[in-house]
């Protein structure tokens, strides 16, 4: 294949996948721009596609001076963030779940930001855009429908200030002393008030809480105080200004370049903002790439001076789409074709990770990825009185799933009910959990895969009640590797081991325990 080849099989794509003609030919006139002034990373995606592996002697010249992750990282993750942040444009960061891609992509974006390049990060699963919200103050979504200019005015108008210190958890009773009208008031308090006489003056405040909780707000009041004392004077100010002085803020903040842009894959093809897309990004940061089609893939490279991949290479990939495959029927899946045909310069795959209890990860791995990956040791020091496994798929019927996983439930301590999250393949069996939760339950997590990518519980229980045929393998890897301590599955174990299961291969393996009834006490 050629280059003119290339772009001809690449336009037959966009014509047969276009739902409506003015979506190919949109589509097709930024491809056009793109290939009359390709950028460094499309070079290198065509020279490869056409030609075999090859080493771009031009170089981004990012030149980014001595790397200081804001996160700690491990030596694996470390190399992986120094190739994303080198004069490379391409870098293809490969690891399954819980292998610390998040983390780099965090640091990775941090660094960037920093030095003032302009970055646009990019997923598969708008969830999953929730690890990034406070990279900067005010970035651009791509999700919200108002214009980026009066959803900055709103946000100035009330400064949340959520940058916590990383040793406070979000607490949503402190948020309710954050407004500037409560902040008046009890910022004189929180400032001139002992310990004591603070813990004293909120119990009218708070009458449903308990002492302990009550002197927890105290405490975090109190060390609080400069950055409530902050958003007060910040709101005081905005007060001030003019509503011309407001708007400049705005468009200065959005001309900004260490104002990231967020959003899913498909909310950025789908934007008609042509700021983005005459936008020369600096940094185009893909999580969740083993999505990406080719079109996508294009689309994106051209638009950066350097693209950063991070995916999973997933075994027997469903495509979805099946007219992907109609483009060169070698490379069904662009991310997975490139890190098999991209030099290992521009290559670099995680090996460890660090959620998974070894004894699930020894279960799980092999059947989810082709790449060997270590479990770094985790001090997990507690066993749950239930049971000694800690993988175990409880055999129940389909119509029982749901009862059977609120009974087991029950029988847990109910101090675990912050650890706990229960994962569905549906929105109907999501919300039939939902319902039949008893109230002191009700706080655990319950949702689809798709609102699970990027969360994690120390207890991860599956609500397999529904048709393994239905359910693609990408789904189901992530479903296994969002428990760190317990995995549990409830579902018809000779049903998804009779038809054609995403989890074949764990199902067949002679260590997995199963148990045809829940143990009840």
């Amino acid at each position: 294949m050629n280059e003119q080849e290339f772009w001809r099989d690449l336009q037959k794509l966009i014509y047969q996948s276009a739902k409506i003609s003015e979506i190919y030919q949109t589509q097709w006139e930024r491809l056009i721009q793109i290939r009359d002034s390709p950028s460094l990373s499309t070079q290198l995606i065509i020279q490869t596609v056409c030609y075999g592996a090859v080493y771009l002697t031009q170089k981004a010249h990012l030149n980014f001076p001595a790397i200081r992750p804001n996160i700690g990282l491990s030596g694996n993750q470390q190399l992986a963030l120094e190739m994303a942040l080198s004069n490379s444009p391409i870098a293809l960061i490969s690891g399954s779940g819980a292998t610390g891609k998040t983390r780099i992509v965090n640091s990775l974006a941090n660094e960037a930001i920093e030095h003032f390049q302009r970055v646009l990060i990019l997923t598969h699963h708008s969830a999953s855009l929730t690890k990034y919200g406070n990279l900067t103050t005010y970035p651009i979504l791509l999700s919200k429908q108002q214009d980026y200019s009066q959803w900055v005015i709103d946000q100035l108008a009330q400064p949340q200030m959520d940058y916590l210190p990383l040793h406070l958890l979000p607490d949503i009773e402190l948020a309710k002393l954050r407004s500037p009208v409560k902040l008046e008031i009890w910022l004189p308090i929180i400032q001139n008030k002992s310990y004591l006489e603070l813990t004293e003056l909120l119990k009218p405040e708070f009458p449903h809480l308990q002492q302990p909780r009550i002197q927890l707000l105290a405490y975090h009041l109190k060390k609080l105080e400069p950055l409530l004392k902050q958003q007060l004077n910040l709101s005081r100010a905005y007060n001030n200004l003019s509503e011309q002085a407001v708007r400049e803020i705005a468009n200065q903040i959005r001309e900004n370049r260490q104002v990231p842009v967020m959003g899913t894959v498909a909310e950025f093809m789908q934007s008609e903002n042509q700021f983005l897309w005459e936008t020369n990004f600096d940094f185009i940061i893909v999580e969740e790439s083993h999505y990406l089609t080719w079109i996508e893939l294009m689309l994106l490279s051209g638009l950066c001076k350097k693209l950063v991949l991070f995916g999973e290479v997933i075994r027997n990939y469903s495509l979805q789409d099946s007219q992907e495959t109609l483009f060169f029927n070698r490379f069904p899946k662009c991310f997975k074709w490139l890190k098999y045909h991209l030099l290992p310069t521009y290559v670099y795959p995680l090996t460890e990770q660090f959620r998974v209890h070894s004894e699930i990860a020894n279960l799980v791995y092999p059947c989810i990825c082709d790449d060997w990956v270590h479990t770094q040791s985790l001090n997990i020091n507690y066993q749950l009185p239930q049971t000694i496994q800690r993988l175990i798929w409880q055999d129940v019927p389909h119509d029982q799933v749901g009862r059977r996983m609120i009974e087991f439930i029950q029988t847990l301590d109910i101090q675990l009910i912050s650890q706990i999250g229960i994962i569905t393949f549906s929105i109907e069996q999501r919300d039939y959990i939902k319902d039949i939760l008893p109230q002191d339950y009700d706080k655990i997590f319950v949702d689809t895969v798709a609102q699970w990518a990027g969360n994690e519980r120390e207890i991860i229980m599956i609500n397999c009640a529904a048709n393994p045929q239905d359910i693609p393998i990408e789904e189901m890897n992530i479903t296994l590797t969002r428990g760190k301590d317990y995995l549990f599955l409830f579902g018809d174990y000779n049903l998804w081991k009779k038809l054609n299961s995403p989890i074949q291969e764990l199902l067949n393996q002679s260590k997995l325990y199963k148990e045809r009834l829940i143990v009840l006490s």
